[in-house]
C-alpha cells in the first residue's frame, strides 16, 4: 500500500507514545451536578493532544463512535488562525512554534500532517473492535486525511467519503462548491461484518403504521380490501402533524404489509 511522505513524519510517526500523561482535575465550580465525577460526562479543557492521552487510561478500547472536527487548514488566518505547537524537540521543527499557518505558508500541509498524525493514532486506541470515527474536512486537506487514515486505520477500514451540501452563495468565479465532506472509518470492518451491523434509520411514523397494520390483521384477517379501507379512514382521521399522515401513500395492503404504488420511472 502506497504511504503518505511529509516533512516531520518520521518525528511525530510515534510521538503520541511520547506525551505524558497528565491528570484530569475535575473543577467544581463548572459542575452541573454536586457530585464531581471523572466518570460521568466530561468537558475537557486543555490542548487536545494532552487531553486525550489523559483520558486514554479511562476509556482505551472502549468508545463506539468518535466524532472529530479538525482545523481544515484553509489558510484564511482570520477565520482559522491554528498554529502548529506540538513540543517535538527537533531544530527543524523549532522555526514551525508560535506562527500563524497561512495560506503563504509552502509547509502548511507538512504541519498540517504533523498535527493531525498523533492525535489519529491515540484516537484509533479508543475505539472498540466495532467502532467508528467520523471526521469532517474539505477540499483542503481531504487528500492527504484520505491517504493519512489508510494507513493509520488501513485502507480496508474505510467505510465511506460522505459529501455535505452547506449551501451555496452563487458567487463563485468558476465552480460552485459549497460542499464539505466526512471520511468514515472502522476500527475493524471485519467486525462490523461479523456483527453484521446495518445502519437504519426508521421513517418518521413508519412504526405507527406498522403497528395498525397489525391490529386490522388481528381483526380482519386476511380481508385486504377491508383492511385497506380502515386503513384509509385511520390516515384521514390522523391529525395533520402526526408523523404518519405523509405515509399515507402507503394505502395498500398484502400479507407483506403496507405499500404504495409508483410509476415505473
Amino acid at each position: 500500500m502506497p504511504s503518505l511522505t511529509f516533512k516531520g513524519k518520521a518525528l511525530v510517526q510515534n510521538f503520541h507514545l511520547l506525551v505524558p500523561y497528565h491528570e484530569l482535575k475535575p473543577v467544581k465550580s463548572k459542575s452541573v451536578t454536586p457530585k464531581v465525577s471523572l466518570h460521568d460526562n466530561l468537558v475537557v479543557h486543555g490542548d487536545n493532544l494532552k487531553a486525550l492521552k489523559s483520558l486514554l487510561p479511562y476509556y482505551h478500547g472502549k468508545v463506539k463512535c468518535i466524532y472529530c472536527d479538525p482545523p481544515y487548514n484553509t489558510g484564511n488566518v482570520k477565520k482559522e488562525g491554528w498554529r502548529y505547537s506540538d513540543n517535538v524537540s527537533s531544530p527543524m521543527h523549532q522555526e514551525w512554534f508560535g506562527k500563524t499557518v497561512s495560506r503563504d505558508d509552502l509547509t502548511r500541509h507538512d504541519k498540517w500532517l504533523c498535527m493531525i498524525w498523533p492525535r489519529l493514532r491515540l484516537l484509533r486506541e479508543f475505539l472498540t473492535d466495532d467502532g467508528v470515527i467520523l471526521i469532517s474536512i474539505d477540499d483542503n486537506e481531504v487528500h492527504h486525511l484520505r491517504a493519512g487514515m489508510d494507513e493509520i486505520f488501513g485502507e480496508e477500514n474505510f467505510i465511506a467519503q460522505l459529501v455535505w451540501e452547506k449551501g451555496r452563495k452563487n458567487d463563485a468565479k468558476l465552480f460552485s462548491t459549497c460542499h464539505e465532506y466526512m471520511l468514515v472509518y472502522a476500527r475493524s470492518i471485519t467486525r462490523l461484518r461479523e456483527l453484521k451491523t446495518v445502519w437504519r434509520e426508521t421513517r418518521p411514523g413508519a412504526l405507527e403504521l406498522w403497528d395498525k397494520y397489525v391490529q386490522l390483521h388481528k381483526r380482519h384477517g386476511e380481508a385486504y380490501a377491508v383492511m385497506e379501507h380502515d386503513l384509509h379512514e385511520w390516515f384521514k382521521d390522523l391529525p395533520k402533524e402526526h408523523p404518519s399522515k405523509r405515509l399515507s401513500r402507503f394505502r395498500h395492503i398484502d400479507k407483506f404489509g403496507p405499500w404504495r404504488d409508483r410509476d415505473i420511472s
